[in-house]
């Protein structure tokens, strides 16, 4: 989930630098854990990166430095031997990652993903939405459920069917993403009509999401319990919000791309909580 703008220029880059190194030197896969017990790696878009949960770290080795990977990411909290989440990635660029670090997958004894936001363009209802003189948000909210979200379990089932294939003794489990806002007195009465449409959404991604997973055989972690009464709009807010939304002491970020991501309370509250309480990894 990201500023649509921003989305459609970093997933370019992402794209391109994939296929670069592809040519040019391949992925080198990370050493495997010498430590017992579940060798945990992890796949997915900014969510699974950590994008908005404060200062930014670099990738693993060959990942595009754009990924806006930070330390508070989930599957750094949870111990993952590998974390190769990358804003605005894609399930198409989830499989291609994969395919190129196949030789550290073949080791994972569990793999987490969280995407499909950016399948559906959920970034750009964010800012037709929320941001002033964007997009309209009716024909935003129609791209993504009427037309998107139909296309997005066949690009699940292609990429958990790649996943299966490089890390076969794997437990693969999706997660879901939270609703981004708590629908309060702290919004307008406007604020909280657009609130209400883009739970919504994410409601019907997160139970495409999970239907996708049961269907392919994977398992599926949600979090929207987690983040109950934290989203943008609360008094503590898990969410960064964009300028005129946010609290400057909680969840503003002066960065544009960390909007609407977790902070790092959210993914360590929300995120890793949810998969600690599911014994993942």
């Amino acid at each position: 989930m990201s500023n649509n703008l921003i989305f459609r220029r970093r997933s370019g880059r992402l794209a391109g630098s994939l296929a670069a190194i592809a040519l040019i030197a391949g992925f080198t896969a990370a050493p495997a854990s010498a430590a017992p017990g579940p060798v945990y790696i992890a796949l997915g878009d900014s969510y699974a990166a950590g994008t908005g949960g404060g200062q930014y770290v670099g990738p693993p080795p060959h990942l595009p430095q754009q990924c806006l990977q930070t330390a508070a990411a989930y599957p750094t909290v949870r111990g993952a031997a590998l974390n190769l989440g990358c804003f605005g990635a894609t399930t198409t660029d989830v499989t291609a990652v994969a395919k190129l670090y196949a030789p550290a997958l073949a080791t994972a004894s569990v793999v987490t993903v969280t995407v499909g936001g950016n399948d559906v363009d959920t970034g750009r209802v964010a800012v037709a939405c929320t941001v002033p003189a964007a997009a309209d948000c009716s024909s935003a909210l129609y791209n993504t459920l009427a037309v998107k979200l139909r296309q997005l379990p066949g690009k699940i089932k292609d990429m958990v069917s790649t996943l299966k294939s490089v890390a076969p003794d794997a437990r693969i489990v999706l997660t879901g993403y939270p609703r981004l806002f708590t629908v309060s007195a702290a919004l307008t009465a406007q604020q909280a009509l657009t609130a209400k449409s883009m739970n919504t959404a994410a409601d019907l991604l997160n139970a495409t999401i999970a239907l996708s997973a049961l269907t392919n055989g994977v398992g599926f972690v949600g979090v929207t319990e987690r983040f109950a009464g934290h989203g943008i709009g609360s008094a503590d807010p898990w969410i960064v919000a964009p300028a005129g939304l946010c609290n400057q002491a909680v969840n503003c970020s002066p960065s544009a791309a960390d909007a609407f991501h977790p902070t790092a309370a959210g993914y360590s509250g929300g995120y890793a909580e949810a998969l600690k309480a599911a014994r993942i990894p």
